[in-house]
């Protein structure tokens, strides 16, 4: 674990405030959902000034300045620093299930997927909760995924975990942090026939150029197919798959609706003046793009695409047009609810901080930042699944392709 009082020079500390500052009322986009108003964004800051000058240490600088854009609660707009955020793996992944943090994955031999978290460290779920959540924003469920996160930047490099077994029994079990053997980032897109005239393509990511080709190939493989599963659970983005979107649209499709912050100088004097009735105070450009004519190759066959709180960013730019125009059927649980172009800096080192910098809602006008997509067919994982190691949400994905 690094050192929670390494230091942080005043140099540094002024800089990466100095530039936090500047650049959140030039680019974001999101002062609808923020939980500091525009207007005392001043106040705001001046306050995270003064704590954060008086810091102990590079550690809670960086908390402070994560939990301070963390309040502007947009899924796009955070800060990190590789001291804090670059923690080794848990070993296990939490998801809530039946309204209980219960393991969805585990790598760790004595913690078995289904087992209900009690407590770590021998503090209950409920108090990290209470203590980590003002470091997550966005949707609730785009949070939960954020909280798991923090768990592996805050928690030593070995811990015990109270789990909860199938039979109600607890056990504790401890937990090498750097024994763990972390696979690292999916090694790529996984595509398999499931029965006769059904494929299946999982995607981890678009943060990889690889990624999109290699599932494109799979789509050129499957073509034949009847229908086809796109497996989108727990791809947390990367760059919009645009040439994807196009080989699976078999319709004219539409994109987001986008709104951006305008800034001109003469029309910022003029609200600051209270001039032409403060008509210019939140200025802005909105984008209505034309509907996009299908390729006349795409692929032909059904579509189900499946999604869940964990499907972010670039993988919900590729799901949206699909959910729009009703080409696929969504399965799973709605998605985290934020998309991209943030403005992005990092600094000598190592901090960096992006800034979401336009405002997304469906082609109809319907709310999306915030709030996710969600699918036509919701599907909610049971602890009995997970012990039984059963893919609900594939398997109700296969029951809807054998119904037509």
């Amino acid at each position: 674990m690094h050192d929670p009082n390494e230091p942080i020079t005043l140099a540094e500390r002024v800089h990466v405030l100095a530039k936090v500052y500047q650049s959140i009322p030039l680019y974001f986009a999101h002062w609808e959902d923020s939980s500091i108003a525009k207007g005392a964004l001043d106040a705001a800051f001046q306050e995270l000034v003064e704590a954060a000058l008086a810091a102990e240490g590079r550690v809670c600088f960086s908390l402070l300045m994560t939990a301070f854009l963390a309040r502007l609660n947009n899924g796009h707009t955070l800060f990190r620093d590789p001291r804090l955020h670059g923690r080794p793996p848990l070993g296990v992944l939490l998801r809530p299930v039946e309204g209980l943090w219960t393991v969805a994955a585990s790598g760790v031999a004595g913690v078995t997927a289904g087992d209900v978290v009690r407590a770590i460290e021998d503090k209950p779920m409920e108090a990290w909760r209470e203590d980590l959540w003002r470091y997550t924003a966005g949707s609730p469920q785009s949070r939960s995924v954020q909280f798991v996160d923090m768990l592996r930047w805050f928690l030593p490099d070995s811990y015990t975990i109270r789990l909860e077994g199938e039979d109600g029994a607890e056990r504790s079990v401890s937990v090498d942090r750097a024994a763990l053997d972390d696979a690292g980032p999916p090694a790529g897109v996984e595509g398999r026939w499931l029965e006769p005239g059904l494929a299946y393509i999982k995607v981890p990511g678009f943060g990889k150029p690889e990624f999109e080709q290699q599932a494109l190939a799979h789509v050129q493989a499957f073509r034949d197919a009847s229908c086809l599963i796109m497996d989108l659970r727990g791809n947390p983005g990367g760059s919009t798959p645009g040439d994807l979107t196009r080989a699976l649209m078999d319709r004219p499709y539409r994109w987001w609706v986008e709104n951006s912050p305008l800034h001109v100088g003469l029309l910022a004097y003029q609200a600051q003046r209270g001039l032409s009735g403060r008509l210019f105070d939140n200025s802005s450009l909105l984008w209505r793009f034309p509907a996009t004519e299908p390729d006349a190759a795409a692929y032909g066959g059904r579509l189900i695409i499946l999604v869940d709180r964990a499907t972010l960013s670039a993988a919900e730019d590729l799901t949206m047009p699909f959910k729009d125009n009703g080409r696929a059927v969504l399965v799973g649980e709605t998605t985290g609810g934020s998309t991209g172009q943030p403005y992005m800096h990092t600094f000598e080192n190592g901090m960096l901080f992006i800034i979401g910098t336009k405002r997304a809602t469906m082609p109809d006008g319907t709310p999306f930042e915030g709030v996710g997509i969600p699918p036509d067919i919701p599907v909610e994982v049971r602890r009995s699944d997970l012990y039984a190691r059963v893919d609900t949400v594939l398997e109700r994905a296969v029951a809807v392709a054998r119904e037509e």
